[in-house]
């Protein structure tokens, strides 16, 4: 059937097919005997994505005191915003208890309304990290070790500048690359070693400026190969003509690497491109889909089977609308963000290891808890309250009869419970708005504002030496001042050592900047219907129809690569 979305921005016309409604169906809880049938959602695909990442704020970081202990903290909440915030430990720690701050739960009162005075009272942790070493600055990340400005990532060691970057060791300036070593400016790869300048590729080895390449090794500025070695602009060489050839691309320049950039980008437009990026699955749509089954609209997904719009969700089964579940996903779960090994379970976000679980956050090794906030290892609460089994079960049926009859059950956590302005978070990476757009639909804003170097002397982006040959080591002591967004950054020692192993020039951007490119070099979360330049069967692709690329269905690409 064909839905029309609620937003008002938006009003686009969505489908839900039978097997969504037979989906909300199967997930739906059973309380006190009943099972509480889950309503098909309101939103398009597209608006209920951007209401989960409106509540994720990544990037954002800042200084504040641990409201515990009083030190010092890094924290993804400002110093002035209104919340309890505690240091990591102090938070995983048991110098405070979660249930202390539990209430009965009033039915004269919205969900809503509830949900956001315990939230506005129970603290949270500054940041999302677990296992680290030596990685302060990281973020949602796991088991890191001498990582620096990680965002979403887990098993990584001298790991510099990266989101989605997972089973990595010395990448700097990474996007979804896994399993990789030795690289630089990496996006939507695998398995790959000593390449720079990357996107789309899979088990390739010291190749510079490549994009959707599989099993190459020793190739510059090259689109679409398979299994090939010594090759330049997608034309074949003997290894002696390479090594003379290359040797000028040894060590790189900023002139270089435009030079390498604009020739690719020329021979990509005369070549045809393919419609996904879906290896070893079967009845998929999507991109960068990895021995999957039966998944639709999904992205960033590996080892995944019976699941819809899923986003980031690596060894997840039967579970729709679901954004970044690493390391380990979600099983029978609906709208949830920011989970790891959830089971059965709906409307969350930031929890981990748990089942039965709705509308909470912040909550870990839980099971069958309603409307909480920050619980650790609880069973049968509400409102961080607790019951006894029958209890909960009889009361809960009651809540989700006034939220029936208030339109909440079935949706997600509401926009004005993110303690984040919106262009703190993640969906501005995804769905950009304006100031006026974002406050329009409902959202906070926060005007950014940069913190003044420390010293006097800058050096502004355009004035570094085209090559890390003329950089000498006291750039370390120096703010560069980034050439397209005036913002000042720093270069860290490990980072200038990796440069000069690498043969690549010091940055003129700074790390957001370069972040937003990597960022844009990827084609959107989003499928479009089109035809096949060649066959001209119809497809499912992100490549919006208007664009210009050249745009085959996977048989006629596979055909013209092999």
């Amino acid at each position: 059937m064909e839905q029309i979305c609620r937003n008002g921005w938006c009003k686009q016309p969505f489908e839900i097919a039978e097997g969504d409604l037979t989906f909300y169906e199967s997930v739906s809880p059973v309380f006190s005997g009943l099972k509480q049938l889950i309503p098909p959602p309101t939103r398009c695909p597209q608006c209920r994505q951007q209401l989960r990442l409106s509540f994720r704020n990544e990037r954002k970081l800042y200084r504040r005191t641990c409201d515990l202990t009083g030190k010092p903290i890094l924290s993804i909440y400002a110093p002035d915003m209104p919340y309890k915030v505690y240091d990591r430990d102090a938070w995983w720690g048991d110098q405070w208890e979660a249930l202390s701050y539990g209430r009965a739960y009033d039915f004269s009162k919205t969900m809503r309304q509830q949900l956001r005075e315990l939230y506005a009272e129970v603290p949270h942790v500054g940041l999302y990290n677990t296992n680290i070493e030596n990685s302060s600055y990281t973020n949602y990340a796991l088991n890191q070790k001498n990582c620096y400005l990680i965002f979403g990532a887990g098993d990584n060691e001298d790991c510099l500048y990266g989101k989605f970057v997972v089973y990595c060791k010395d990448c700097v300036d990474c996007l979804a690359v896994y399993s990789s070593e030795l690289c630089y400016e990496g996006v939507a790869s695998e398995q790959c070693y000593g390449c720079r300048f990357f996107v789309n590729c899979r088990n390739c080895r010291n190749c510079t400026m490549i994009e959707d390449c599989l099993g190459c090794t020793d190739c510059i500025g090259c689109f679409g190969l398979r299994a090939k070695q010594y090759c330049i602009f997608n034309k074949q060489y003997s290894a002696q003509e390479y090594a003379r050839l290359t040797k000028e691309y040894s060590a790189l320049s900023q002139g270089g690497i435009g030079y390498l950039r604009q020739t690719l980008s020329e021979i990509k437009a005369s070549l045809p491109h393919p419609h996904a990026h879906i290896y070893a699955s079967e009845n998929c749509t999507g991109d960068s889909v990895y021995n999957s089954k039966n998944c639709s609209n999904a992205f960033d997904c590996k080892d995944c089977e019976d699941c819809r719009n899923v986003y980031f969700a690596p060894k997840t089964l039967c579970t729709q609308d679901c954004a970044f579940c690493a390391p380990d996903g979600d099983r029978y779960c609906y709208s949830v963000c920011s989970t790891v090994d959830l089971e059965s379970s709906m409307a969350c976000f930031y929890v981990w290891y748990g089942s039965n679980i709705y509308y909470s956050l912040e909550c870990h090794h839980n099971s069958n808890i309603f409307g909480c906030v920050g619980l650790k290892n609880k069973r049968y609460c509400i409102l961080n309250k607790q019951y006894t089994k029958d209890e909960y079960e009889n009361l809960v049926a009651k809540i989700i009869a006034s939220m029936r009859a208030s339109g909440e059950w079935g949706e997600y956590l509401p926009a004005d419970l993110s303690p984040f302005a919106y262009n703190e978070t993640i969906a501005q990476e995804y769905f950009p708005l304006t100031k006026e757009s974002a406050m329009q639909n409902g959202w906070r804003w926060r005007d950014e504002t940069e913190e003044a170097p420390k010293t006097g002397k800058t050096i502004p982006g355009h004035k570094l030496p085209e090559d890390i040959a003329g950089v000498p080591d006291d750039i370390l002591n120096w703010p560069i001042v980034c050439e397209a967004t005036a913002r000042p950054f720093q270069i860290v020692k490990q980072e200038l050592d990796f440069y000069r192993k690498m043969q690549l020039p010091v940055p003129h951007l700074h790390p957001d900047e370069r972040h937003k490119q990597r960022m844009a070099s990827r084609n959107p979360y989003k499928l479009w219907k089109r035809q096949c330049a060649k066959c001209k069967k119809g497809i499912e692709t992100t490549y919006a129809p208007e664009r210009p690329e050249i745009v085959y269905c996977e048989e006629c690409y596979l055909k013209e690569v092999y």
